[in-house]
C-alpha cells in the first residue's frame, strides 16, 4: 500500500497547530504543601508534574505514570478538582513524547528530592506504544484521505515513516488535584532537577510577580492554576484526605 497521499495529508495537518493531550497534578499534602518540580529542561522553571498521554492511556492514568516517573510520589486523584485550557504552541516531531523507537536514557542523573540529594537509577524505557496525539493526526489524516478510521498497525507504520515530521503542537492539559500518599523517588526517570514541598500562598505571590527568567520562573500552567478562583478550596480539599510528608517545605 502507498501511503503518500495519506503522508500529504499529515503534512498539512503538521503545519496547523494540532491537538496534543496533557495530564498533570497538583499534588497536596496532609499539611496542604503543593507539590512542585523545578526543570531546567525546555526552561520550565517550577512546574507541575505532567506529561503526553500514551494511545490507549486515560488522562487519569497518564497523571497518575507523570506523579512516580517526574516527582517521585504515589497519589490518589480527585477526578471532580480538575481544570483542562488550551496551552502553549510549540514546534517538535511527530515522535515528540513517544515511547516507540526512543532510546532507553536517564535525563538527569541527580535530583534534589524533597531536601535530599537523590541518584537517579531507574531508566525511561522505550515502548510500542505513540503519543495519543501523534496517533490523533495520523488517524485524522488517514480519514481525510480514506474516509474510514485506519486499522491500528496502519498507523503505526505511518508513524515509523514519518515520525521525524516537524509539526506544530498545541498543549491540551488537563491538570487533576491529588493528594499525597508516599514518597517513591526510585521510579524517577530523571527529568527533574529538584523536588519539593512549597506553601500554596508563596505559589500565588510568586505568580503575581510574573517571574519570567530562571531559577524563579514559573510555568505559565501553574500561573494560570493558582490565580483562579478554585485553587486554595481545592488544595484545602486534596489536604484533608492526604499523608503528611516527612520532608522539610522550601522557603
Amino acid at each position: 500500500m502507498s501511503y503518500l497521499p495519506v503522508m500529504n495529508r499529515l503534512g498539512q495537518l503538521a503545519s496547523r497547530a494540532f491537538p496534543r493531550p496533557v495530564a498533570g497534578l497538583v499534588i497536596v499534602d496532609g499539611l496542604g504543601r503543593v507539590a512542585m518540580a523545578y526543570q531546567e529542561y525546555a526552561n520550565q522553571g517550577w512546574c507541575f508534574p505532567k506529561g503526553g498521554l500514551d494511545h490507549r492511556e486515560t488522562s487519569a492514568e497518564a497523571a497518575t505514570r507523570e506523579a512516580r516517573e517526574e516527582i517521585g510520589l504515589e497519589v490518589e486523584l480527585l477526578p471532580e478538582c480538575s481544570v483542562g485550557f488550551m496551552g502553549r504552541v510549540f514546534h517538535e516531531n511527530l515522535g515528540f513524547g513517544s515511547p516507540r523507537g526512543a532510546r532507553p536514557m536517564i535525563h538527569k542523573p541527580i535530583c534534589q528530592y524533597f531536601g535530599t540529594r537523590h541518584e537517579v537509577t531507574h531508566l525511561d524505557p522505550p515502548g510500542d506504544s505513540i503519543s495519543q496525539g501523534a496517533y490523533d493526526m495520523i488517524s485524522t489524516a488517514w480519514r481525510e484521505h480514506h474516509g474510514v478510521d485506519p486499522p491500528e498497525n496502519e498507523v503505526l507504520n505511518i508513524y515509523d515513516i514519518g515520525k521525524d515530521r516537524l509539526v506544530k503542537w498545541v498543549q491540551s492539559p488537563t491538570y487533576y488535584f491529588a493528594s499525597f500518599r508516599s514518597h517513591v523517588p526510585d521510579y524517577m526517570t530523571g527529568e527533574t532537577d529538584e523536588a519539593a514541598w512549597v506553601e500554596p500562598e508563596e505559589m500565588i505571590r510568586r505568580a503575581a510577580l510574573g517571574v519570567l527568567t530562571l531559577p524563579r520562573k514559573l510555568h505559565g500552567d501553574v500561573a494560570k492554576i493558582v490565580q483562579s478562583q478554585d485553587f486554595l478550596p481545592w488544595v484545602a480539599k486534596a489536604a484533608r484526605g492526604a499523608a503528611v510528608s516527612d520532608r522539610p517545605t522550601r522557603s
